[in-house]
């Protein structure tokens, strides 16, 4: 929220149930609210649901502009919260930023549209291109902030999805240890491993929680029980000479409702997706470190780049966080959520 160009307050939904971002904001501004404007990345919502609706509040407030960037996918929003906005004389902006606010909330946007499941890629590397040292090495690419703003990523999705190599390299955990608030729920983890190979002494198995291994369906039967004995889940999905199919895997994930999904890589798992189209964003994590030529590449030429339309750019500590998203999805998401609003008599 902002006034005579300072921010006069600041607000977000901290877990469901609780008040929505825009009364944090007004909690905080107070009677510097009136006449200000408020920028809002949701739009501000028009219906009664376990909380009052924010456009009440934003009006009687004395708020003289709100700045959004689309309408809320939500068929009980859906264009309300602006038109409840503007009948009430509050100057409403609508468009700013929307390609990287709504990648930010990607799996809520498909989910209200029905365009589920929905996938995120995200990879680390440095300036250079390199995800390690060396082939097999586990080496830390960018600092503590970017580290922790991977947490809150995962805590916006359902399944964490790495490669065996990765679990027996990096021993990930996969969790959002880094957010003081803690969550609602960790992300279940899930491996793709072709053979069953994943480590019994993995993190999930050792911490008690629940994790899933994919599978060929020719997999060691042994290793696949004792796996199961382990407390994995075991599904399978065929695998070909790239590895498993990710499509089925996706599929499968998003039957048992695990319809958001993060993949984390590494290289070989973050283009099978890629190749296979079954992508929908791109979070790229740079650092200015340099690995040098001895380093794990994740492109696999010269001339290749990260795929997609990038649509934001930010600062994540000394690291820079590069947002990209698959056209051929986001024409089909754009579509939906213009289609999703009913035109009102004389709407602007």
């Amino acid at each position: 929220m902002v006034r005579d160009g300072r921010e006069v307050g600041a607000g977000f939904h901290r877990r469901h149930g609780d008040v929505h971002a825009e009364v944090a904001a007004l909690d905080a501004a107070g009677d510097a609210a009136r006449g200000a404007t408020l920028y809002v990345t949701l739009e501000p919502c028009a219906h009664h649901g376990r909380t009052p609706p924010c456009v009440d509040r934003i009006i009687h407030s004395g708020i003289a502009r709100v700045v959004l960037p689309a309408i809320d996918p939500d068929a009980r929003v859906r264009g309300r919260g602006i038109d409840a906005l503007r009948a009430a004389g509050v100057q409403v902006d609508v468009g700013c930023l929307s390609d990287a606010a709504i990648l930010d909330a990607l799996g809520f946007y498909r989910d209200r549209l029905e365009l589920t499941p929905t996938v995120v890629l995200k990879m680390a590397v440095t300036a250079d291109g390199m995800v390690a040292r060396a082939p097999g090495g586990r080496d830390d690419v960018t600092g503590d902030a970017a580290r922790t703003d991977v947490h809150a990523l995962r805590a916006l999705h359902d399944a964490v999805v790495v490669g065996v190599e990765t679990v027996w390299v990096d021993r990930p955990q996969l969790d959002c240890r880094r957010l003081e608030a803690g969550v609602d729920r960790a992300p279940l983890p899930v491996v793709l491993d072709t053979r069953a190979r994943t480590p019994l002494d993995n993190a999930w198995a050792r911490a008690g929680r629940d994790y899933v291994v994919v599978c060929a369906p020719d997999a060691d039967t042994a290793r696949v029980e004792a796996l199961r004995r382990n407390g994995a889940r075991i599904y399978f999905a065929t695998a070909g000479a790239r590895g498993l199919d990710v499509t089925e895997v996706i599929r499968a994930l998003a039957s048992a409702g695990l319809s958001r999904v993060l993949v984390e890589g590494g290289p070989r798992v973050f283009w099978s997706f890629v190749d296979a189209g079954c992508w929908d964003g791109v979070l790229i994590y740079r650092s200015a470190q340099v690995f040098g030529p001895g380093g794990l590449r994740l492109f696999r030429s010269d001339g290749e780049s990260v795929p997609g339309r990038l649509v934001d750019r930010r600062d994540v500590g000394t690291d820079e966080c590069q947002a990209f998203v698959n056209e051929a999805s986001w024409s089909r998401l754009t579509q939906a959520l213009a289609a999703a609003r009913t035109p009102a008599k004389g709407r602007a």
